[in-house]
């Protein structure tokens, strides 16, 4: 299990360097709502205080950055011949296992829907 809510300090988007944060809406953006910030903030506050013992803040999103850089899941998918494709859809396991098989890691996936209003 996670470990979550502990105690710990708030979120400071402040210690978040220019780079950083650069580097993280690359690599953990916000998909339901846009907001970035808030999105870290709350991730930092729900599991990463419980790590301030050995990460601190900025050391805590370095890691999860270094984590999303040594997995290329876009790679790991291309491989598996799964792509983007305008009807072509896949199961569940068929995204899950190219994952699992590389990363030795039963990935937690879900879909997000396009916008009702967003051109096609």
């Amino acid at each position: 299990t996670k470990p979550s809510n502990c105690n710990g300090l708030k979120f400071e988007a402040k210690k978040l360097s220019p780079e950083m944060q650069t580097k993280l809406k690359k690599s953990w953006p916000d998909v339901e709502s846009g907001n970035d910030t808030k999105f870290w903030e709350g991730e930092w506050n729900k599991h990463g205080k419980c790590s301030e013992q050995t990460l601190n803040q900025m050391q805590y999103f370095e890691r999860s950055f270094a984590m999303w850089k040594s997995y290329n899941i876009t790679e790991i998918l291309k491989n598996a011949s799964i792509v983007p494709h305008p009807t072509q859809t896949w199961k569940y396991s068929d995204i899950a296992s190219p994952i699992k098989a590389v990363t030795k890691t039963t990935p937690l996936l879900r879909c997000k829907r396009d916008h009702p209003n967003k051109p096609e």
